[in-house]
């Protein structure tokens, strides 16, 4: 009866370890990058707004905010691939009642501010990437 128990004992160990070393092998993950740049239209950083990547079939993305230089670093890793690129006007701030709103430049042609509408893609390789977007007129 006992070596009847350490053979069963034995085999779920084995069987475990063999498991765990096809688990292990299997699931590298998919391959991912960071992204970060500069957006810049007509010559000029871009420096309010927000910059977005997006894939619709996959429903994967991420936004940044644009700097006062027109620089980004979007948040996170991305799985690898071909990303819509859209720039999205600043959210306006809320302000107590009677306070008149801040001026705001945002000059980015209406095509380039949609995911449906945008012509700009970009690819996003595994590791570092360094992608600047320059919107045409």
């Amino acid at each position: 009866m006992r070596s009847i128990t350490f053979l069963h004992v034995r085999r779920a160990l084995c069987g475990s370890l063999l498991l765990a070393a096809l688990v292990l092998v299997g699931c590298k993950g998919k391959p991912m990058g960071t992204v970060s740049g500069t957006v810049t239209h007509k010559g000029k950083p871009v420096t309010t707004g927000e910059v977005q990547f997006y894939i619709p079939e996959k429903g994967l993305g991420s936004s940044s905010k644009l700097d006062s230089s027109g620089n980004y670093t979007l948040q996170g890793q991305l799985e690898t691939g071909t990303y819509k690129v859209y720039i999205q006007p600043p959210i306006p701030e809320q302000l107590p009642p009677g306070t008149p709103p801040k001026p705001t430049t945002f000059n980015i042609p209406k095509m380039y501010q949609d995911p449906n509408s945008t012509p700009l893609s970009k690819e996003v390789k595994e590791g570092k990437n360094e992608i600047p977007i320059d919107i045409p007129d």
